[in-house]
């Protein structure tokens, strides 16, 4: 699942990304450039539906991120992502995510990066800033996929899932 997934920058982006200001190890050897401390994001499968049968599957995700701090005028965005993944219900998602951000200043950004989604949660990862705002940069993504909810445990026993919510957060260094 992206950005099922998403992130997008979630994705989506993602999407993607794909932001939240996370304290690890790496942010405090890297210094962080800006983060973004809440976002929300829906992934929608746009070919199939997730079963119990792996698959290849393409994913959208649109979604929206606030409270954003580090660069002015910057204080928050939307964004839309794209997933190929091979997909099952118990491997939800695992394939490269690219997402495009439409920052609150105009600017946008465009991530991309390897985004394993698994039952596991949060999914947590790197992304690279391929274009934009940030270009050359990483972004640490933390989205939490909602899993085992009714509709998904459902949907994974009869015709398959299409689509589901998350949260994300993230910080560039």
């Amino acid at each position: 699942m992206p950005n099922a997934v998403k992130i997008v920058t979630a994705l989506a982006v993602a999407t993607a990304l794909s932001t939240v200001p996370i304290a690890t190890s790496d942010a405090a050897v890297v210094p962080t450039i800006g983060s973004c401390s809440g976002g929300d994001f829906r992934w929608t499968a746009v070919d199939g539906a997730i079963g119990m049968s792996p698959r290849q599957l393409t994913f959208t995700s649109v979604g929206r991120l606030w409270d954003c701090l580090g660069v002015p005028g910057i204080t928050g965005g939307t964004f839309t992502g794209v997933h190929v993944a091979v997909s099952d219900c118990m491997h939800p998602a695992d394939g490269p995510l690219t997402v495009d951000i439409l920052w609150s200043d105009g600017e946008t950004s465009k991530l991309w990066g390897p985004w394993p989604v698994g039952m596991m949660q949060p999914t947590i990862g790197p992304m690279e800033v391929v274009g934009g705002l940030g270009q050359g940069g990483r972004v640490r993504v933390v989205a939490e996929y909602e899993m085992m909810t009714p509709d998904m445990v459902m949907g994974c026993m009869g015709l398959g899932v299409t689509t589901g919510p998350g949260r994300l957060s993230a910080s560039m260094w």
